[in-house]
């Protein structure tokens, strides 16, 4: 028997429909291609779109700073850069996303991401939505789970 969780997870997620959050649901870098750019249109090489959803992403990956969101975008897979629009290798400035950053209306961001957001709130959920499977590897008591029958592990 392998000592890699792999094959068992395989076998448990064998029945387990999977969808595919790229198009089941609007795409972020569309959305936030909308939000005014404050460039000026000679010296564009990317759409904003794309890099406000790359930034998205890295922060939400932990990124604390503007070099380690450039970074991130610059480390990214080429297929995640070409779902979101862009192709090739992403070469950024540090200062010029700062620059960018700091230039974007607010306000219009935050009307967008809003509108977003409110659109996939408001979607009414499927008639039979499909169950919600768990698989636990790991082991551990969950600490202050103590119930009359044990402790729960996950």
């Amino acid at each position: 028997m392998p000592s890699s969780p792999i094959d068992a997870l395989a076998r448990h997620s064998e029945h387990v429909a999977v969808s595919d959050p790229w198009t089941d649901l609007p795409a972020p870098a569309e959305v936030l291609n909308t939000v005014p750019d404050p460039r000026s249109r000679r010296g564009r090489r990317y759409w904003l779109g794309p890099l406000l959803a790359l930034t998205l992403l890295a922060v939400l990956g932990g990124a604390t700073s503007i070099a380690t969101i450039n970074r991130s975008i610059s480390g990214y897979d080429p297929s995640v850069l070409s779902r979101t629009g862009l192709t090739g290798t992403v070469r950024l400035a540090t200062s010029t996303l700062r620059r960018l950053l700091a230039r974007l209306d607010g306000d219009a961001l935050d009307t967008v991401i809003g509108t977003y957001l409110g659109a996939l709130a408001s979607d009414a959920p499927s008639a039979d939505p499909p169950p919600l499977t768990g698989l636990s590897i790991d082991g551990k008591a969950l600490r202050g789970s103590r119930t009359t029958d044990g402790t729960v592990h996950c």
